[in-house]
């Protein structure tokens, strides 16, 4: 049986049914426990080399997605370039857990924490578990939520108030980069052109290209929302200096 055959004996995927649920739990769980047990009980060789394996998987997960495509004969460069925001973050994601850049932990601290939550609540997947793409969804998405907490609470990284304005810069960065790949290609990549066909929230933002716009602002008030936490433990903070 061909790689193309066996990838489509699966059944479609829908959202918020038991596979989703389960995948939801089991991130949840991973992106709690792993972080905090690592900090407690893991010597600072064992944090790194747990960070590096975390960063690998997730950059890994894509790299195998693309191997399949090329070995299936599928590979097609309208589709499967890192030019969706999960894809390149994926890619990203090493250079913070390996190498622990911190410039680029600034950035992906609001992308994973507002686009990657926004994906797990509401995948833009095709195939149910177990198939392989339902994995790399999981992994790729949820798994860099829990890349993120990993740095935070292991590396003890974190962000600023002003790198929100920085993640939003990068976002439209890479939303030129985006659209002019979707020109000189026919693509859609960063769903630029039209909504995906699965539910998501750009569905209630308007026709194209007012959608596009929406997202921006949604987009900010995510990463706004994502350094909430921070402003209250700098209070915390503050308030025990103050007191003491």
């Amino acid at each position: 049986m061909e790689i193309r055959d066996y990838m489509a004996h699966y059944d479609r995927f829908t959202q918020w049914n038991i596979s989703h649920w389960w995948a939801v739990l089991i991130s949840l769980v991973c992106i709690i426990a792993i972080p905090l047990l690592s900090k407690k009980y893991l010597s600072r060789p064992a944090q790194y080399f747990t960070g590096a394996a975390i960063g690998g998987i997730i950059a890994g997960s894509w790299v195998a997605w693309t191997l399949l495509e090329l070995a299936a004969g599928t590979f097609d460069i309208k589709q499967h370039l890192p030019l969706q925001l999960c894809r390149f973050s994926n890619l990203a994601i090493v250079l913070v857990l390996i190498w622990r850049k911190q410039w680029w932990y600034e950035l992906l601290y609001f992308w994973a924490l507002a686009a990657m939550l926004q994906a797990t609540l509401t995948p833009d997947l095709q195939h149910d578990y177990p198939h392989f793409m339902f994995f790399r969804f999981w992994v790729g998405h949820p798994g860099m939520i829990l890349a993120i907490v990993y740095a935070t609470v292991v590396y003890g990284m974190r962000p600023q108030a002003k790198h929100i304005l920085k993640a939003l810069a990068g976002l439209n960065v890479f939303l030129i980069v985006a659209a002019c790949a979707n020109y000189l290609l026919d693509t859609n990549y960063l769903f630029i052109c039209a909504k995906p066909s699965t539910p998501s929230i750009l569905d209630h933002l308007g026709p194209w290209p007012w959608y596009i716009v929406g997202a921006e602002l949604v987009a900010l008030a995510n990463f706004a929302l994502a350094y909430i936490p921070w402003l209250i433990i700098d209070r915390r903070r503050r308030l025990a200096e103050a007191a003491a």
